[in-house]
């Protein structure tokens, strides 16, 4: 149970770092193009996300298959997948479409 909560612990703080680490090197109009192409809908969001966390699962296994690290398998791969999510999140808009025009 212990091993279970901090790989949990490890995960979150991943997709923390990596949410502001994309955020930073990513300008605004491009994460909002990016956004705008692959997730414009929920339903190629959900798509696009089941691919590629296959994709990395499946990749991941196949390295550690190849090098005999079987056992860390449920460690890197959520964590490679964390990455995932924290690219996700930082693409999504933080302002609306009027919030310039709001302010005085």
């Amino acid at each position: 149970m212990l091993n279970f909560i901090v790989s949990m612990a490890v995960d979150a703080a991943l997709i923390l770092v990596s949410f502001f680490i994309f955020k930073k090197i990513i300008s605004g109009p491009t994460r909002h193009r990016i956004y705008e192409k692959f997730m414009s809908s929920f339903a190629k969001f959900v798509v696009y996300i089941f691919i590629a966390a296959v994709v990395i699962t499946g990749g991941t296994a196949l390295i550690l298959y190849r090098t005999r690290y079987v056992s860390y398998m449920n460690i890197a791969a959520p964590a490679l997948v964390s990455i995932l999510v924290g690219f996700v999140a930082s693409t999504v808009p933080v302002k609306g479409a009027g919030d310039e025009k709001t302010r005085s």
